[in-house]
This record gives structure tokens, sequence and C-alpha cells, in this order.
């Protein structure tokens, strides 16, 4: 189900008129930081999260009718300073595999709670959503506050704690309901809950709530994975001494869902792709890595490899195609 929202300039107004005297917090204020938690926060939050085996285990019921499809999220968050009493980060959501894809960029500052216990992230919203887009995708130059360019939406900060490796946080639902008339699309996907442990994240957004008050986003860390495929130009009906190989190098998948098309050495499509996933067999009670062999046409897995979920390499020979892929370093991602 998807939030109807209105937009009212009354309140796009007011959160542009208050966000002169809410910059405040970024110009620093008298809370005393938790750097400890803060800066363990900031260590495990950053990369990519996709939920592609939660949108795959859900699909059946989805398809059977007895539940509500659980929309496919890519998550980012990317570091931008240690400064302001605080760390700030842009976190990014958007859908996959819709016509009209939902997508929004909230800037983070992640501070000490007034008490000195736990966490506060405290999301600003652009006030023109293309200052936001450009933000995040400017990789290169160090990012410059500006504070005309940003309204705090106090009211959906979230405070959360450390207990042993989960991390936790959660605002206040109703209170920040009430900025919604005023957020525009993007607020669908403005976030009220966060749980991180290890590489797994839960999110909820105000998109979730229509599937339940306890609906979150399970998403896993991307790892990313790179190599090299050799194609027979015969397919999988190729014969033996058929030597017509065609190399594909710098091949790059995620390990959540990443999908790449396989071409002849013209560029033509081969009519075959690769995808990369992460899969439970339930009722093997297995997870594993996976490496699946698609039929374009069909949009059937015709074969498949797999090795341990932790794996770092992964490939096999199939006779007319030959795969190999390893895990990149995460400098290189």
């Amino acid at each position: 189900m998807q939030l109807r929202l209105m937009r009212t300039v009354g309140a796009a107004a007011v959160l542009a008129l208050l966000s002169a005297c809410q910059m405040q917090t970024l110009r620093g204020d008298s809370r005393t930081p938790d750097a400890g938690a803060i800066s363990r926060l900031d260590a495990a939050l950053a990369g990519e999260y996709d939920n592609h085996e939660q949108v795959q285990s859900a699909a059946v019921e989805a398809h059977a009718g007895t539940a509500l499809a659980v929309p496919h999220l890519r998550e980012e968050f990317r570091p931008l300073s240690r400064d302001h009493g605080g760390s700030l980060w842009l976190w990014r959501l958007h859908t996959l595999g819709q016509k009209n894809p939902a997508d929004a960029v909230w800037l983070y500052l992640l501070s000490g709670a007034s008490d000195g216990n736990g966490v506060v992230l405290t999301p600003y919203r652009a006030i023109d959503p293309a200052v936001a887009k450009a933000a995040f995708s400017d990789r290169q130059d160090k990012f410059k506050f500006v504070a005309a360019q940003w309204a705090e939406l106090a009211p959906c900060a979230q405070r959360g704690e450390w207990k042993n490796t989960q991390f936790r946080a959660a605002a206040d639902t109703a209170t920040c309901s009430a900025l919604l008339p005023g957020l525009g699309e993007s607020a669908s996907l403005l976030p009220l809950r966060l749980s991180l442990n290890g590489d797994m994240l839960h999110t909820t957004t105000f998109a979730d709530l229509a599937r339940g008050t306890q609906a979150s986003i399970d998403a896993r860390r991307l790892r990313w994975f790179s190599g090299w495929a050799a194609i027979n130009g015969g397919g999988p009906k190729a014969k033996a001494g058929n030597q017509d190989w065609h190399v594909q190098k710098n091949l790059r998948l995620s390990s959540e869902g990443g999908r790449v098309q396989l071409h002849w050495r013209d560029g033509a499509a081969s009519g075959y792709s690769l995808e990369l996933e992460r899969k439970m067999y339930t009722e093997r009670k297995l997870a594993v890595l996976q490496l699946n062999v698609i039929d374009d046409a069909s949009g059937q897995t015709i074969d498949y490899a797999w090795t341990n979920p932790e794996g770092a390499a992964i490939g096999f020979n199939l006779g007319w195609l030959q795969i190999g892929l390893t895990q990149a370093a995460i400098a290189s991602q």
C-alpha cells in the first residue's frame, strides 16, 4: 500500500523557516556525546545493504495472496565528517524493480543524547531534493553544510544504544507523523526504526507500516565480486572440440541478487545472465552463496553452483560456460 501524501506550501514553509534556528544543533550544543558509541556506529554503518533474500522468501506468500509483497530496497550509508559535536552521514534509500521507483536521501547527525547515554540520529531534509542527491553523488569533494539548504526534522529523531553487538534506535512514530504533509513523496522512505547487528540491517519506514506495525526491511550488507566468464559460441549444445570461446572480463556482481548479462565478443547479448545471491534452503536448513545461470528468454535458472555463505570465491565449468569470481577488496568497492 502506498502512502498518500499531500504537499502543503504551509508545512514546507514552516520547515524552511525553522531551519535557520534548528541548525544550532550542527554548530555545536550542550550535549555531551557518547564518543565511544558514536565512533562504533560510524565504523559499523558504512556500506550498501539490500533485502534481496527477504523479497525472494516473501514472494511465495505474496503470490498466493496471503501476505503483502515486501518491497525491494537498496540502502547506503555514506560518512561525511566528524564535527559539529557529532558525526554527519547521508542515508539513501531507493526501491528496485518498480515502474516508478521511490528514492530519498536524508542527512543525519549522529550525536550524544542529552543525558549522556546512547546516540541520537537526527534527520535533515534538503529543501531542494536535488541538493541531497548531488551531495550523495559527489564522492570526491568534502561535504559543505549550508544551513539554508536543510531543515531539521527533530520530531523524527531516533534514539538508540548498543547492547552487546547490536545497535537499536527508534523514533516516536506518532510525533514524527505530524511532519508528513510537508515532506512530499520522499516521506514514505523516512526511517522510523533501525537495528544493526553485524552485516544485517533492519529498517522500518512509513511505507513499511502498511505491512504491520512490526514490519521491517531486512537487508544484508553487500559484498562485491569481480571476475570473468567464457561462453562457447555453440551454447549449451556446443560439441566437444568447439573452440569458439567468447571471453568477458571485468564482471562485477553484488552478493545480494547481483545480475550481469553475458555477451558475445561483438557485444551482442548471448541470451544468458549470471545472478549471485545469498539463499536459504529452509527444508535443509542450509544457507549458501549461489551463482545462477539464467535463461533470459524464460527467466528460469538453468544451472547453478553454490558455496558457503561467507565464501570469498565461486565458479564452475559447465563445459560450454566457465565462470570465475572472487570477492573484491573493500577499498575498491
